[in-house]
C-alpha cells in the first residue's frame, strides 16, 4: 500500500486540478490569475507527492483524498474572486467527475481484464521495473482515454452550463451539504471494496453503482442550479413587466398633456398669425417645431402607439429615422404592461445599435405589424455595427459591461412572446439585424 499511495496520490492530484480547471474556469478571477493558478498547482502536486503520512487501510487512503481535495479548494481562494459557496459547488463538480472517470475506469479494466496492477496494490516488482508489460501499457492508455471522455462528457453535459465571469447562482447550503455527503460516502464504500475485497464481481459491482451516483449527483447540482437560474430570470422579467406597466401610465399621461398643449399652442399661433404679430417665416418655423411633438402615432393599438410616439420624439433628438407600419389592431390579446415591455425593449436594442453607426444615413430603425396566412407577425430591423455574440438559446447577448444587471430585455420578450403561443427568432445578414415575432393569428 505504501509504494500504491506514493505513486497515486500525484496521479490523483494531477486528475482533479484538470477536473477543477474545467468547473471553475467561468469563476471571476484574481489578478495574474494563471500565475496564482501554476503556484496553487505547484503546491498542490509538490503536497501530494511528499505527504509525510503513510496510510496503511483503505479508510486511511480515503480520507487522504478527501483531506488533498479540502487543499485544493482552500488554494482556490488564493486564484478565484469567488465566495466558499460557489467555490464549494465547482470544487464538488469536479471531484464527482473525477471519482466518476475513476469508477468507470475500474469497471471497463476489470472487464476488458486488461491488467489488474493499474489499479490493485502495486508491489515493488512493478514500480521499479523498466519495461512494463504490454497489457498494462495498453491498460494506462485505455485508462487514459476513458479519463479523456468522462472529463469532455462530464463538461459538455454540465460544465458549460456554468455562466461565464459569474457564480453558479446556486448557493442552497442544504444541496451542496447532501453532494457533498454523497460523494464521500462513494469514495469510503469504492475504496474499502477495491482496496478491501477479492472479489472482482462485487469489485465491478460496487464501481459501477458508484459510478451511477456520480451521474445522479451531478444532474440533482445542475438540475437545481438550472431552477434558481429560471427563478432568479422570472424574478427579474416580472419586475420589467411591472415596471413597464408604471412606465406606460406615465408616458400616456404625458404624451396626452403634450397634446392638449401643443393643441392650445397651434389656436394661439393662429391668432397670433391673423394679428400679424409675427412674420410668416417664424410663424412657419414655430408651428414645425410644435408638429414634432403632436405627431402622435395612431395604429389602432393605443400601448403601440404611446411607445411609437415616446420613441419617435426620442430617434427625432437623436437624428434616428423609425418608421412604422403597424396594424396595432391585431395586438388586442395582448395586456398593457407585456405590450409596452414588448416593444420598449425591442425598440431600446434596436436604438442602442443605431446609435454605434457612424454613418447617419444608417440610422435607421424599421417596424412592421401585420397578418402573414395564419400569424400575426412582428419585424423590428436596423442598422449596427461590430460583432453580435448569442446565446445557447440563439438570442443576442448583451453588449453592456455589467452582463449580470443586464440583457434580460431579450428574455422577457422571449418570454412574453412564448406565453401567448409564438416564437422568436434572430437574423442577421449585411449588417442588419432582424427580429421576428410570430403568433397564431388565433390569439389575435
Amino acid at each position: 500500500m505504501i509504494h500504491y499511495f506514493s505513486f497515486y496520490t500525484p496521479l490523483f492530484m494531477a486528475q482533479l486540478l484538470i477536473a477543477e480547471l474545467l468547473f471553475t474556469y467561468g469563476l471571476p478571477r484574481r489578478e495574474h490569475f494563471w500565475l496564482r493558478y501554476a503556484a496553487m498547482a505547484a503546491i498542490a502536486m509538490g503536497t501530494s507527492a511528499v505527504l509525510p503520512w503513510q496510510p496503511q487501510t483503505a479508510l486511511e487512503l480515503s480520507v487522504v483524498f478527501l483531506l488533498l481535495f479540502a487543499f485544493t479548494f482552500l488554494l482556490s481562494f488564493f486564484c478565484f474572486d469567488a465566495s466558499p459557496l460557489g467555490l464549494l459547488f465547482c470544487h464538488i463538480a469536479a471531484y464527482t467527475t473525477q471519482h466518476f472517470a475513476y469508477c468507470l475506469s475500474n469497471c471497463m479494466l476489470l472487464l476488458s481484464n486488461l491488467n489488474a496492477n493499474v489499479y490493485g496494490v502495486y508491489t515493488e516488482e512493478v514500480l521499479v521495473s523498466k519495461v512494463l508489460p504490454v497489457n498494462e501499457v495498453f491498460g494506462w492508455i485505455f485508462t487514459f482515454v476513458i479519463y479523456y471522455l468522462s472529463y469532455y462528457l462530464f463538461f459538455l453535459f454540465f460544465g458549460l452550463k456554468l455562466p461565464k465571469k459569474e457564480e453558479p447562482p446556486l448557493k442552497n447550503l442544504q444541496v451542496l451539504a447532501v453532494s457533498a455527503v454523497a460523494i464521500v460516502l462513494s469514495i469510503f464504500v469504492n475504496s474499502a471494496v477495491v482496496y478491501g475485497s477479492q472479489s472482482g464481481d462485487l469489485i465491478l459491482l460496487v464501481n459501477a453503482y458508484n459510478a451511477v451516483c456520480c451521474v445522479f449527483i451531478m444532474y440533482m447540482l445542475f438540475s437545481v442550479m438550472d431552477k434558481k437560474q429560471m427563478e432568479n430570470e422570472l424574478t427579474e422579467i416580472y419586475e420589467i413587466l411591472r415596471k413597464s406597466s408604471e412606465q406606460y401610465k406615465n408616458s400616456r399621461r404625458t404624451i396626452e398633456l403634450i397634446n392638449i398643449k401643443c393643441h392650445d399652442l397651434k389656436h394661439q399661433i393662429r391668432e397670433i398669425g391673423q394679428a400679424n404679430a409675427i412674420n410668416e417665416t417664424a410663424l412657419a418655423e414655430i408651428s414645425d417645431v410644435i408638429s414634432i411633438y403632436d405627431s402622435e402615432v395612431k395604429t389602432g393599438n393605443p400601448v403601440l402607439d404611446t411607445i411609437l410616439t415616446e420613441k419617435s420624439l426620442y430617434c427625432y433628438k437623436n437624428k434616428i429615422k423609425l418608421t412604422c407600419m403597424a396594424d396595432g389592431s391585431r395586438l388586442g390579446f395582448m395586456n398593457e404592461a407585456e405590450l409596452y415591455s414588448l416593444f420598449g425593449n425591442a425598440i431600446d436594442n434596436a436604438i442602442t445599435a443605431v446609435r454605434k453607426v457612424e454613418d447617419e444615413s444608417r440610422r435607421y430603425i424599421g417596424l412592421n405589424v401585420s397578418q402573414l396566412k395564419g400569424f400575426v407577425k412582428i419585424n423590428i430591423h436596423n442598422y449596427y455595427e461590430g460583432e453580435l455574440n448569442f446565446s445557447q438559446e440563439g438570442l443576442p447577448l448583451t453588449t453592456k459591461a455589467d452582463k449580470e444587471n443586464h440583457g434580460f430585455g431579450m428574455k422577457s420578450i422571449r418570454y412574453i412572446v412564448e406565453k401567448y403561443g409564438g416564437t422568436v427568432s434572430v437574423k442577421t445578414e449585411k449588417g442588419v439585424f432582424n427580429l421576428n415575432i410570430l403568433f397564431p393569428a388565433a390569439m389575435a
